[in-house]
């Protein structure tokens, strides 16, 4: 299914039950396919389909940005937790805060990691390898660091396992061989055969909402509305 056809289905599926005409949103019904032939043998065109009205939906188009806004406020309400993901090429560390991150299968090992257009993508077709650090709750200026909302004041530390950098003092580090890469979207789905697992015991960063912050915090969030409308009068620049 084409990608944009998906987002639309989102958006009108549940008001909508079988539109009869393009409305934008929906593609009206497709017509049947074309006879292979013709009478007396001759082979027939292979005839083109209606339009579809899923042209209209390009990416500035206010039905497509509406839901995909929509979607972003309802998965916002999934609380994760928070992750920086490394890799390394001639020498330069980069690293990313995403909190798209997944376990995929225990046998054999993998997890995957789902990047927009961004420098990492750029650079795990070179490098082949990323590492994902699990941030606890005390390191919220590194999320926003490599979110690039803002600049941490302290320097970001690394420790290093078989030349992949991973970020000093996490919860938990996954070292990664990249074995798959499917396209989903506007994202890129990269799949990831651990080769190196590390953990410890402490409180998780979590992302809700649109923000980071502590257990404590996100409960107390949920609990007073109007403070929530105060933490996110001043929206991020960027999310992870």
């Amino acid at each position: 299914m084409p990608e944009r056809a998906g987002v639309a289905r989102l958006t009108r599926v549940a008001r909508v039950a079988a539109p009869t005409a393009s409305t934008g949103l929906m593609p009206p019904p497709r017509s049947a396919t074309a006879r292979s032939g013709v009478a007396g043998g001759a082979p027939a065109r292979t005839a083109l389909e209606p339009p579809t009205g899923i042209a209209r939906l390009t990416p500035k188009a206010a039905a497509v940005e509406a839901a995909a806004r929509e979607l972003r406020h309802v998965m916002g309400r999934f609380a994760t937790g928070v992750t920086v993901v490394s890799t390394t090429q001639r020498s330069t560390i980069h690293g990313m805060t995403a909190n798209a991150f997944l376990s995929v299968s225990l046998r054999p090992p993998l997890v995957l990691v789902s990047l927009g257009r961004c420098r990492m993508s750029e650079m795990l077709p070179r490098t082949g390898r990323y590492g994902v650090s699990v941030l606890a709750s005390d390191q919220a200026q590194f999320a926003r660091h490599f979110a690039g909302q803002r600049i941490s004041p302290v320097d970001p530390e690394f420790v290093w396992h078989d030349d992949l950098p991973l970020l000093a003092g996490a919860l938990a580090h996954i070292g990664c061989r990249v074995v798959d890469v499917h396209t989903a979207g506007d994202h890129v789905l990269w799949i990831g055969e651990v080769e190196h697992l590390y953990h410890r015991d402490g409180e998780p960063l979590l992302f809700y909402t649109g923000q980071f912050g502590t257990l404590r915090e996100v409960s107390d969030r949920v609990s007073d509305p109007e403070q929530t409308v105060r933490l996110t009068a001043d929206p991020p620049r960027g999310q992870p």
